[in-house]
C-alpha cells in the first residue's frame, strides 16, 4: 500500500515538548490511539511529496528478528531519504504518531510495567539525547540510520549481508557502543569494521566487547590519521591487522576483554 510520508512545522513539535509532561503524556501512558489522531490532525502537521510503500513493523520475540526485520521493512520503504532529511527530528516524531502509529502504541504496551516507562515513552516519539545517540533511540528513526548505516549496495545479491551479521549475536547492546560514536556516522568507516570483523569471525566474538575494542583502537589512530579520509577497504584491513595482533599479543587486551573478545 502506497502512502504519503508526513512531517510537521517545528513549531508544532516544540511545543509538544515544551509541554509534553503536562498536556500530552497521558495519551500515550492510556494508549490513547483516537486522542492523538486528534492531536496530529491539524494544518501543522502535512505531507511530503514522496509517496512510499507501507510495510507493517512488528517486534519478534527475538532481538536478532526484531531488528533484521523492521530494519529491512523501514529502510527498503523510506530508502529515498537523504541522510540531511533523515536527521530532520519533525520528520520520525510524526511518522511514528500518524503512519506508524500501531506499531508505537503495541511497543508501548510491552514496557508500561517499567518503572521508566515515561522515559521509554520519550525516547521511543522524540530526539532526546545527542543527535546521533537519539537517531539510533527513537523508535522509527533507529531502523533507518540503522539500515542506511549497515546496507552494502556493493552486495548485489544480498546488501542487508552485513546488517544480518552484525544483529545475528547481541544486536541490541551494540547498537549504542558503536553507532552513536562520531567515528561510525561515516558510513564506509561502519561498514569497514563490520565487515573486517566478520572476516576474523573464526577467532574473535561478534559482540559489542569486539566493537567497543575496534572503535577505541580508531579513535586512537585519530589523534594521528584523518580517519574519515581512509576508504571502506582501508577500514577493513586495518579492522583485521589490528586483530590479528590482538590474537597473536593478547596481552594488548585486559584479562576480563580477551575472554569477552577472543574465541577459545
Amino acid at each position: 500500500m502506497k502512502i504519503k510520508a508526513k512531517t510537521c512545522d517545528e513549531n508544532f513539535l516544540e511545543e509538544i515538548k515544551r509541554n509534553f509532561d503536562t498536556k500530552y503524556i497521558d495519551l500515550y501512558r492510556n494508549f490513547d490511539k483516537k486522542g492523538i489522531q486528534e492531536l496530529f490532525n491539524n494544518e501543522l502537521v502535512y505531507d511530503i511529496e514522496h509517496e512510499f510503500e507501507y510495510l507493517e513493523l512488528f517486534d519478534p520475540k527475538s532481538f536478532r528478528d526484531l531488528f533484521t526485520n523492521n530494519i529491512k521493512k523501514t529502510y527498503e520503504s523510506l530508502k529515498f531519504l537523504t541522510p540531511v532529511q533523515a536527521s530532520r527530528e519533525e520528520f520520525w516524531f510524526t511518522m511514528i504518531n500518524t503512519i506508524y502509529l500501531d506499531y508505537l502504541l503495541s511497543y508501548l504496551k510491552t514496557v508500561s510495567n517499567r518503572k521508566d516507562f515515561d522515559q521509554k515513552i520519550k525516547n521511543s516519539i522524540f530526539y532526546n539525547t545527542s543527535i546521533t545517540k537519539a537517531q539510533t533511540m527513537q523508535r522509527i528513526s533507529r531502523y533507518w540510520w540503522l539500515g542506511y548505516k549497515t546496507y552494502d549496495e556493493k552486495n548485489v545479491s544480498n546488501p542487508y549481508w552485513l546488517t544480518e551479521y552484525f544483529f545475528e549475536y547481541d544486536g541490541s547492546s551494540k547498537i549504542i557502543s558503536f553507532f552513536s560514536s562520531n567515528l561510525t556516522n561515516n558510513k564506509d568507516i561502519a561498514l569497514g569494521i563490520i565487515e573486517g570483523i566478520k572476516n576474523k569471525d573464526d577467532k574473535i566474538i561478534n559482540n559489542r566487547w569486539t566493537y567497543l575494542t575496534m572503535n577505541k583502537y580508531f579513535n586512537a589512530m585519530g589523534g594521528v590519521r584523518i580517519i574519515d579520509i581512509m576508504t571502506r577497504e582501508e577500514i577493513k584491513k586495518e579492522t583485521t591487522k589490528y586483530i590479528d595482533s590482538i590474537i597473536e599479543n593478547p596481552e594488548l587486551l585486559s584479562v576480563e576483554d580477551r575472554k569477552r573478545i577472543i574465541k577459545n
